[in-house]
Order: structure tokens, then C-alpha cells, then sequence
């Protein structure tokens, strides 16, 4: 056991010298006897762990030039036999998430760990800490953190297989799932002209790092150019009993020559709607997501799917932990339901 543990060490230190860019994909690594002088340990430990590592297509062998950096991206033989799960738990529709996605877990025979979204920790330090404990299969929501699509090609390459939730980031190392978000404001939109709307106003975030925020924006602006936007500041973000109320009833005055409003999310719908029912505006109102409150205030609304998206999580991981196959990451995006 304590050998085993020993070219175990070995090989996590030279994991880890590859995701600090110490080595990188094609560099040449030092010999055996090398690297026994500088991680203290017998060639034994070495050669032992450099096989697991050869194993894993992390390195390769080169008679009669040495061992290199050979990271693989493609599909790895693998299970799925724990799944960790990286999100904001604050998020209003975490528990709707999370409940869908176990009981997709528990149909697969998987257990879900979850892991609270990182606070002082940069979200790669994370998802390291993950890789280091041996868990392979990771589903992040990012939200409003950021990653580097080169920390995700040394997590991928390092056999981490990675699905992004709730964003259409596109990258060749990691599968993303989430609500058609242009499809759903298309189809709020036709529901509120259907209704007789005909000039139609947009209540949205003002952070455009989070792709579903710019994305249902930009759509709603490509339908109605000349239409009326609002944003309301996303510290109020998992805050919203802080929300000013006087800012809520100044931005709801703004829109008060609209007949119509699309709320971006239903955050942002539940109050806008009390305050307007409370000084007497009238309009027609559509948005993302489901909360209580929404039907007694007549909003019509878009619910995503979250069954159909864990289902489809779980597939995209499935092809990942499938070796041999040809796996190329994809975005994929769910509709919602009326």
C-alpha cells in the first residue's frame, strides 16, 4: 500500500506539472533517474508511475527520443459511476435542477456529488481539486464564473470529462447543455402579439458575460429593433429581497407606454408585475422560467425542461466515457415548454 501510494504521488506530481504549464502537450519530460533524483523517490516508483500515466494517454513513449507529453481530447474507456456537480447553489432554480438530474442519476445507476460554486477559489484551482480526488465526470453551471478554454483542453486532455450547464459556450473540450434561450424568446414574443401586443418592451440583467442574459437580449432586439429595453443590476442576482423597490417601480414608469413585456427571467418578472398590479399599469407580460406568483399575476411563462436537459447531460457524458468512439463536443439546446 505504501508503494502504491508512492508512484500514485509520482503521477499526480506530474499532473499537476502539466496543468501548471511546467510541461506541456509535446514537451519531452527528463528520464527515469531524472526524475527519481528530483521527486526523491527509486526508479521503481518512477517507471510505475509512468505506465499508469501511458495508460491514461497522457504520455507517450518514443524509442530513441525519450517519454513526452501526449495529451489525448478525444473519447476515454470510462464509467460513470460518480458525477460531480459544480453550481450556485443561491441560484432560484437550483433545486428544480439538481432534484431533475438525481433522478436521472439514480435511473443510470450514478451517484451526483455536488459542489458548491467556489467563493475566494478561482473556479481552475477547482475543478483541479476534483481531477486530484479521482472524480472524472464533471457537470459545471458556470453562471457568471469564468474559465479558460485552455484550462478546459489540460482538464480534458489530463481525461476529465467535462459538460457545461445552463451556457452555450462552444469548445472543443467539453460538451454544453441548456434552454434554447433565442427559441423561447421568439415564442414569448409571438405569444404576446398573438394577444394583440404591438408594442412590446424587454426587462432583462445588465451582465453580458453570462451567455443566456446576452443571448435573450440580442434576440428580442433582433424581433423588435426599435423596442424599449431595461436592465436591472445583476448584484441583485440570488439577492432579491435587496432589490429597491423605488428602482423596480422607477424602471416599471419607463415601460409604462408598453402593452406587452418579455422578463429575460422570472426573477425579474414576479416583482416588476406586483409593483405594476400595484399602480395600476396594465399590460400583457411573458418570461423565462417558472416561480410561485406567476400565475395569480397572469404572466404567461416558459419553463425549461430540466429532465430533458439532465437527460441529454447524461448522453453527452456517456459519449465522453465511451473509448474509441468519435466524440466531438457540441452545444445542445433544449427547448422549453409553454
Amino acid at each position: 500500500m505504501e508503494e502504491q501510494n508512492l508512484y500514485q504521488n509520482v503521477k499526480k506530481k506530474i499532473c499537476r506539472m502539466i496543468y501548471e504549464d511546467i510541461y506541456q502537450d509535446g514537451d519531452l519530460i527528463p528520464p527515469e533517474r531524472k526524475l527519481s533524483e528530483e521527486l526523491g523517490v527509486s526508479r521503481v516508483t518512477v517507471r510505475k508511475a509512468l505506465k499508469l500515466l501511458e495508460e491514461e494517454h497522457i504520455i507517450e513513449r518514443i524509442q530513441g527520443s525519450g517519454t513526452r507529453i501526449a495529451l489525448q481530447y478525444g473519447a476515454r474507456e470510462g464509467n460513470m459511476d460518480i458525477i460531480t456537480l459544480v453550481a450556485p447553489a443561491q441560484n432560484a432554480f437550483f433545486s428544480r435542477f439538481i432534484d431533475a438530474f438525481q433522478t436521472t442519476a439514480e435511473e443510470k445507476d450514478s451517484l451526483v456529488l455536488f459542489k458548491q460554486k467556489p467563493g475566494n477559489m478561482s473556479l481552475e484551482k477547482c475543478l483541479y481539486q476534483i481531477y486530484e480526488k479521482d472524480l472524472r465526470n464533471v457537470v459545471l453551471w458556470l453562471e457568471d464564473m469564468e474559465l479558460t478554454s485552455e484550462a478546459l483542453r489540460k482538464l480534458r486532455g489530463l481525461g476529465m470529462n467535462i459538460v457545461l450547464f445552463d451556457t452555450t459556450f462552444k469548445s472543443a473540450y467539453a460538451d454544453a447543455v441548456c434552454v434554447d434561450n433565442s427559441d423561447a424568446v421568439k415564442r414569448l414574443y409571438q405569444v404576446l402579439t398573438d394577444k394583440g401586443c404591438s408594442k412590446i418592451g424587454f426587462v432583462g440583467w445588465d451582465e453580458k458575460r453570462v451567455r443566456s442574459v446576452r443571448i435573450r437580449e440580442q434576440e428580442f432586439c433582433r424581433l423588435a429593433p426599435e423596442a424599449p429595453v431595461c436592465r436591472m443590476s445583476w448584484d441583485y442576482r440570488n439577492r432579491l429581497d435587496e432589490m429597491s423597490m423605488e428602482e423596480v417601480e422607477e424602471k416599471v414608469q419607463g415601460l409604462s407606454g408598453c402593452d406587452g413585456i418579455i422578463y429575460s427571467v422570472a426573477e425579474l418578472g414576479i416583482p416588476f408585475e406586483r409593483k405594476a398590479k400595484e399602480k395600476g399599469i396594465v399590460h400583457r407580460s411573458a418570461m423565462i422560467d417558472v416561480l410561485p406568483g406567476a400565475e395569480q399575476l397572469g404572466i404567461t411563462a416558459m419553463e425549461q425542461d430540466f429532465q430533458g436537459m439532465s437527460e441529454k447531460i447524461f448522453d453527452c457524458l456517456k459519449r465522453q466515457n465511451q473509448g474509441g468512439s468519435a466524440w466531438k463536443a457540441g452545444v445542445y439546446q433544449v427547448k422549453g415548454k409553454l
